[in-house]
């Protein structure tokens, strides 16, 4: 069931402690679960009125991947995969936030090794807090689409992607 609760018009921070990006997918001719997660390193959300003038900016980590298998999450930070030391960050910039038959997105540009393509993520749910709001979304990508293409066969390319996000209020000094 999807509960969203729009969060006051405002600029936010994302909280890099208590937000992260998940990752599920499949590996080994799609036969074997792979989970893993990045660390969202920066973000901003600015709420608007109306909230589909909304804008958001993140910065994953990829030198965070982890998915609890150190051969893998080296090889996935390797040139041959996300190549983490040319490429540390993959971005996210928001275009338009949408009301599609009850199920609010995000759609925007995702940027990974330089590629960019557009991404709609479902809102699943959304809170206030008393600082701010939580909000949980999920897409999928296929990293082909992205010029991640080792081990075509072997390897998963569909992951789903699940952004938990914690953001506050923006204070300015």
């Amino acid at each position: 069931m999807t509960t969203v609760e729009l969060p006051a018009p405002g600029t936010y921070r994302i909280d890099p402690a208590k937000s992260q990006v998940g990752l599920a997918g499949r590996h080994l001719f799609g036969l074997a679960p792979v989970r893993g997660r990045f660390a969202i390193r920066a973000g901003t959300i600015q709420v608007a009125d109306p909230i589909t003038d909304s804008l958001a900016e993140a910065s994953i980590d990829v030198t965070s991947f982890d998915t609890g298998n150190d051969q893998r999450d080296n090889e996935v930070r390797s040139p041959r995969y996300l190549d983490a030391d040319r490429f540390p960050l993959i971005e996210f910039v928001s275009g338009r936030v949408i009301q599609d038959n009850g199920t609010w997105k995000l759609t925007g540009n995702l940027t990974v090794r330089e590629t960019t393509r557009e991404v709609a993520l479902d809102i699943e749910t959304a809170s206030r807090a008393d600082d701010g709001f939580t909000v949980r979304a999920h897409t999928k990508v296929n990293r082909t689409d992205f010029g991640v293409t080792t081990l075509r066969g072997l390897g998963g390319s569909v992951f789903t992607l699940t952004l938990d996000v914690t953001a506050t209020t923006a204070h300015h000094p």
